[in-house]
Order: C-alpha cells, then sequence, then structure tokens
C-alpha cells in the first residue's frame, strides 16, 4: 500500500482558518482607511503539515481575489504569492498560476548558497516579476542594485498616482529559506515595500525565526500560530479529501456523520489533528479496510462503516506517514536524522544538548560514552536537526514538531516496543537522577511523566532509580 500523493489546492476543500483570515482581512481594511497604527506585516507560523501553503495559497487565489474586494469595493487590491522552497519540498500538489512566483529547480541550490553573489540571478528574476505584474519599468539586465532601487521608487509613484491600489505580498515558506537569503531579499524588495503605504506583506513558514532588520517587518507586525484542527474540523476536511481521491469506494462518500466523527477522532489520537497528517492517516485507514471486504460488501456504507471502526492504524500506515512528513530531511542526512528524531520523540516538552547522548544510546541500547556523545558532537547534530525546520527553539528547550514526534512515538510504539519502552526508561532514569542531585521538583515531574507512561503501557509498577 501506497500513500496518496497530497492533494492539489482546491478552494472547495479548504477548511477552518476563519481567525487567521480574518486578521488579513481586518489589515486591509485599516490600511486601505489610512489607520497609521494598523500593522502591515502579518506573520503565520505553525508547525509540518499545518496547511501553512494552502493558507497562502487561499489568500492569494480566494480571499484577496473574490472575499476582499467585496467588502472593499472603493478599492483595487492587487496580491502576489511568493514561494521561497524548493519544488521538491512542496506538498501543496499544486502549480504556479497567475500572480505566482516559485523558486525553480534550478534556483534552489542558488538559494542554498552562502554567496551572496550566488542569489543575484534569483533577485533579478523576482524583481522583474514583480515589475511586470505592478506594471512599471523593467530592465531585465540591470543589477540587483539598481532594479531594487528603481521598483521601490515606481511602485511609491504608482500608490501615489492610485489611491485606491492596496498591494499585498504574500511570501510562502519563509523561515525554511536560507536566512542568508533572507537577508539580502529584505535589503533589495522587503524592507522597501513593507515601508510604503497601502501595502501589506502575510508570511507563512516554520522552523527557526528570522531577526529582521526593517521595523516594519520586526516590530510593526502582528505573528499568529496556527493551531491542529478539531474533530469537527478533521472530520470536513477528510470528508471532502475522500471526494477528490479518485481511487477510492463510492460507498466512501456515503458514510454518515457519526463514522467521519469516529474516524476524526482516531486520526487524532494517532496523529494530533494536523491536517496533512489527517489526510494521509485517513486515506490509508478507509483504502486497508476496503480491501479487507469482500466484492459483494464494497458498496455497502453501513458495513464499510463496521470495519474501519475495528481496522488498526498499523506500523505500516505509521511508517509511511513517518516517511512522507520527512521527506522535507535532504535524502543524503535522512537516516541518521531519522534516528536522532526517533530517539527525542518519546521527549514531549523537548530537549537540551545535555540530555540528547543519553537518549541516543538508548536508542542503539548502548552507554552514553565516547567521543561521539561528547558536548560539541551532540551540537553539531543538534544544529543539524535545527536545519530541517522541524525542531525550534521554544520555552529554553528544543523541541521536535508535533505532527512529526507524534506519528514517530506510535511507530516506535507498534514497531519498537522495546526501544520504546528503553527511551521512556532512560528519561526516567535521567531525570529522577537530575531530580535528587539538584533538588529539582521540574526533572521529577518529568520522571514522573516518564514512568506514568510506561505503567500505563505495561500495568506494572516502574521503578525509579534513587
Amino acid at each position: 500500500m501506497t500513500l496518496p500523493e497530497p492533494l492539489a489546492y482546491r478552494p472547495g476543500l479548504f477548511v477552518n482558518r476563519e481567525t487567521e483570515i480574518k486578521l488579513v482581512i481586518d489589515a486591509l481594511q485599516g490600511i486601505a482607511n489610512g489607520k497609521t497604527e494598523q500593522a502591515r506585516t502579518i506573520v503565520f507560523r505553525g508547525e509540518c503539515g499545518l496547511g501553512k501553503s494552502w493558507l497562502a495559497l487561499h489568500l492569494h487565489r480566494r480571499v484577496l481575489r473574490e472575499e476582499a474586494p467585496r467588502l472593499l469595493p472603493q478599492h483595487r487590491i492587487v496580491s502576489f504569492l511568493i514561494n521561497l522552497t524548493s519544488p521538491v519540498n512542496r506538498v501543496t500538489g499544486e502549480t504556479a498560476l497567475a500572480g505566482e512566483w516559485h523558486i525553480t529547480s534550478e534556483e534552489a541550490p542558488l538559494i542554498a548558497s552562502r554567496e551572496e553573489q550566488a542569489f543575484e540571478p534569483v533577485l533579478q528574476r523576482l524583481l522583474n516579476w514583480l515589475a511586470e505584474q505592478l506594471d512599471v519599468v523593467r530592465a531585465p539586465f540591470a543589477p540587483v542594485r539598481d532594479l531594487s532601487a528603481w521598483l521601490a521608487i515606481d511602485v511609491r509613484q504608482k500608490l501615489d498616482k492610485e489611491p485606491n491600489l492596496v498591494i499585498c505580498l504574500i511570501l510562502d515558506s519563509v523561515f525554511e529559506t536560507n536566512h542568508a537569503f533572507l537577508d539580502v531579499l529584505e535589503r533589495h524588495i522587503l524592507a522597501a515595500l513593507a515601508a510604503l503605504p497601502r501595502v501589506l506583506i502575510v508570511m507563512t513558514g516554520r522552523g527557526r525565526p528570522y531577526l529582521w532588520k526593517s521595523p516594519y517587518l520586526r516590530a510593526e507586525r502582528e505573528e499568529q500560530l496556527l493551531q491542529p484542527f478539531d474533530v469537527k474540523q478533521v472530520a470536513n476536511q477528510i470528508r471532502l479529501a475522500f471526494q477528490e481521491t479518485s481511487d477510492l469506494p463510492e460507498a466512501v462518500n456515503q458514510l454518515a456523520d457519526a463514522a467521519f466523527t469516529r474516524l476524526a477522532q482516531r486520526v487524532i489520537e494517532t496523529g494530533g489533528g494536523y491536517p496533512l497528517t489527517n489526510h494521509l492517516l485517513a486515506v490509508a485507514l478507509v483504502r486497508r479496510a476496503f480491501d479487507t471486504l469482500p466484492d459483494d460488501q464494497r458498496n455497502n456504507p453501513e458495513r464499510l462503516a463496521e470495519v474501519l471502526d475495528q481496522t488498526p492504524i498499523n506500523v505500516e500506515i505509521l511508517e509511511q506517514v513517518a516517511d512522507r512528513l520527512l521527506d522535507v530531511v535532504p535524502a543524503d542526512d535522512r537516516h541518521t536524522l531519522r534516528e536522532a528524531f526517533e530517539a527525542l520523540c518519546v521527549l514531549k516538552d523537548g530537549f537540551r544538548e545535555n540530555e540528547m547522548p543519553y537518549l541516543l544510546a538508548a536508542r542503539r541500547n548502548g552507554k552514553p560514552e565516547g567521543s561521539e556523545y561528547a558536548l560539541p558532537e551532540m551540537r553539531k547534530l543538534r544544529d543539524r536537526l535545527l536545519e530541517t525546520n522541524l525542531v525550534r527553539w521554544q520555552g529554553k528547550r528544543y523541541v521536535l514538531d508535533e505532527a512529526v514526534r507524534a506519528v514517530l512515538e506510535a511507530y516506535l510504539k507498534l514497531a519498537h516496543p522495546d526501544v520504546w519502552k528503553r527511551l521512556h526508561q532512560s528519561a526516567a532514569d535521567l531525570y529522577q537522577e537530575w531530580g535528587n542531585k539538584y533538588s529539582s521538583a521540574h526533572y521529577r515531574d518529568r520522571a514522573a511523566f516518564h514512568v506514568a507512561t510506561l505503567q500505563k503501557e505495561t500495568g506494572q509498577t516502574v521503578d525509579m532509580k534513587e
């Protein structure tokens, strides 16, 4: 069984995010009406699989082209969508349409470079594209510095001549991009546009934050963290998605609301309610359930619902979902980092470098001894984890994206229960030892969590180190 490819964005498949859409609409209205206190930059942050790219597409293709003009009939709203990720890292199933700019496969290595000179052709293409979209002066072969200065002047003049014009620039996958490239992108494009009147900049991204230099981007902005879906939203999402998944049986679309609700609850229990994981788990479960039905029962939605309730989320499903979520990790580093992710996935509240050796050694059924577990090596490994943008600094600890953490732990628990138990036992022993050594209630509480997790699974009392 293979998992489906990501669904291409369709307005009819988009669910939830009313709060985020209202934030953008309110900002547009404030900017159009000349409210000086209105922040002109909005940032939507979120973990892997939360639907940030779909939100960017929905804002550009539906909200800013259909809904916003009805609310601001006296203004002309122009939006542009810039996607900063390599095509191989996109999970939207989408191709660029009018008003949309993507990094090409040829440009991806240039973006990853540490040399600013490598960014020149990418910036040239982007600046000329923006000039063309805004119908201002183009000079394809001019240096980036000149193109940047001309664009800022021409856009200001255009806004002066058209007092009803409002521009919205949407940038998707910002923080996943090489921060050296973000520096020149800000310097040559974003800082100038952010300072102009009637320009709204919307960004989406995950991973390490970037410290903007422009006050319009750094201080005068609104930031919102996207949240996973609840049961009702997941049920609605997978119902709509099933209608667009061509190889599923017709009986799936005839399932009762209660069946979708039960399926949504199971999906959330395993994956946490993240849109990408919801879709992958739900489709995999339905396909497996359908394959177990006799031919004469495959068109019976009631019978399908019964079998679906009894179909487990097994190791094969979890491993394939985990592989899909880790597609963003470079292939040549995926095996090593997968081992690290699995070792750390039991630490729901995150980790620090000095905790990493104990979990990595437990994953390998060894002891944290030798140079490979030394603090300098752990810091190098930490940096590689951070570069995937699946790990972030939060609350004084490094935290693995919950969408990935939950699926990996569920996979380990089923596929390698001895490893799963060993990891929790190692964490319990470590935190109990530190709790006693430092008289720390914080570490004792963390130890108690891992002990309770083991006891719940085994039904036996778990001894802790004194």
